[in-house]
C-alpha cells in the first residue's frame, strides 16, 4: 500500500469507509471527468495467502516497514500476483497490489459488543480497496480486480473465533482433542455452518459493488483457495524442518472449513454476478499430507525453505497464478 492521494474515486470511498459503508449509486464528491483516475490493469486485494511474504517468522522475520504486527503488506517474489502480473506482461506501475497478511472481509479486532480480541486487526476488504482507491487503481482502464479473502474472517461474523495460526497449531499438536467437529461445540474452532454463500456475498458486496462502478470495465475474480487436503478428508499434516510430517487425524473441522470456504466462494461469486476462480483442480493432490507438497512446513526446505508455513510454495502460487490468467484471458 501506498500513501499518495488521488481525486475522484478515492474521496467518495474515503466519506463512505468512514462510516462503515461502500457503496455505488450517487456519491457525493466526485471530481470531474478530468481529473478521474483512469485506473491500473490489475489489482489485487487480499490476505497472507496472496501476498505471501518471503519470511517464515523464525530464521527470516517479517519485518515492513511501513506496518507493523497484523499490518504487515509484504510481498513474496514468487507470490501469485506477482507471477500474474508477469503472465499478463503488465508494468509494475500497472499492477495495484494491497494484499496484506491477516487481512480479513471484515473482522476487526472489536466484536459488536466491545469486545476486544488480542491478535486481530489486520487491514480490511474495505481498508485495502480504500487504498486502491486513494491510488487511482480503479478506473476504465483496470482489466481485473482479484480477491482473495476470507480464511482470517469469524465465522459467523461477530465471532470471536477464528482459524488463526495459534488455534491451527493447538488444533494440530492436540493428540487428546485433536480437532473435530467437538472443537466447533467447545468454542475452539469457527462455526462451519457459518460459511454459506449468501453470508460470504453480503460481506463482500458493498465492496464488489464500488468496484463495478468505478471499474466499469474490469472483471471481478473471486479467487479460491488452493487445496490444503482433498475435500471430505478428516487428517491434516505439518512437516517439520523436512523430517516427516506430524499427523493429526481428527482433523475434520479444520478440513471442513477450507471446504464450506470454497463453497460459499463459488456461491458468492453466482450471487453477485462475478466471476469465481477455482484453484482446487490445478492444486489438487499436493496438498499438507501429498508426497509433493505445494505448501511450506516449518522449515521444510523441500517447498521454500523460506515461506511462512501452511502457505503455498513458490510451486503453488505459479499453478494459481496460471489458474487466474487462463481465467481473464477467456472472453467474457
Amino acid at each position: 500500500m501506498t500513501s499518495s492521494w488521488t481525486t475522484g474515486p478515492a474521496v467518495s470511498l474515503i466519506r463512505l469507509a468512514a462510516v462503515g459503508v461502500l457503496a455505488t449509486g450517487v456519491v457525493a464528491g466526485v471530481a470531474d471527468a478530468e481529473s478521474a483516475p483512469t485506473g491500473r490493469s490489475l489489482v489485487v486485494l487480499g490476505d497472507s495467502y496472496t501476498a505471501n511474504p518471503p519470511c517464515d517468522g523464525l530464521l527470516t522475520k517479517c519485518v515492513d516497514t511501513d506496518g507493523t504486527g497484523p499490518r504487515a503488506c509484504l510481498h513474496g517474489p514468487s507470490s501469485w500476483p506477482a507471477q500474474l502480473s508477469t503472465l499478463m506482461a503488465l508494468d509494475p506501475e500497472d499492477v495495484e497490489n494491497n494484499s496484506c497478511s491477516s487481512a480479513t472481509i471484515d473482522t476487526g479486532p472489536v466484536t459488536s459488543t466491545g469486545q476486544e480480541v488480542p491478535g486481530r486487526g489486520g487491514y480490511t476488504l474495505a481498508q485495502e480497496a480504500l487504498a486502491a482507491a486513494k491510488d487511482g487503481a480503479f478506473g476504465p482502464r483496470t482489466r481485473v480486480v482479484a480477491i482473495q479473502l476470507g480464511f482470517n474472517d469469524a465465522w459467523p461474523r461477530d465471532s470471536t473465533v477464528t482459524a488463526d495460526a495459534s488455534r491451527v497449531v493447538t488444533c494440530v499438536f492436540d493428540i487428546l482433542e485433536g480437532c473435530d467437529e467437538n472443537a466447533v461445540a467447545q468454542g475452539r474452532w469457527p462455526d462451519v455452518d457459518a460459511i454459506t454463500g449468501s453470508a460470504y456475498a453480503e460481506r463482500i458486496r458493498k465492496v464488489v459493488d464500488y468496484v463495478k462502478y468505478y471499474a466499469p470495465n474490469a472483471r471481478i475474480e473471486l479467487v479460491g483457495y488452493p487445496e490444503v487436503a482433498p475435500e471430505g478428508d478428516s487428517v491434516w499434516c505439518f512437516d517439520l524442518f523436512g523430517l516427516g510430517n506430524w499427523v493429526q487425524p481428527r482433523a475434520r473441522a479444520m478440513v471442513e472449513f477450507w471446504d464450506r470456504l470454497q463453497t460459499a466462494e463459488r456461491e458468492a461469486a453466482g450471487l453477485l454476478g462475478i466471476d469465481f476462480v477455482d484453484v482446487r483442480p490445478a492444486t489438487a493432490g499436493h496438498g499438507l499430507c501429498s508426497n509433493d507438497p505445494w505448501f511450506n512446513g516449518l522449515l521444510d526446505p523441500r517447498p521454500d525453505h523460506s515461506g511462512l508455513p501452511l502457505h503455498p510454495s513458490a510451486h503453488g502460487d505459479a499453478a494459481v497464478a496460471a489458474t487466474v490468467y487462463h481465467h481473464v484471458a477467456q472472453p467474457n
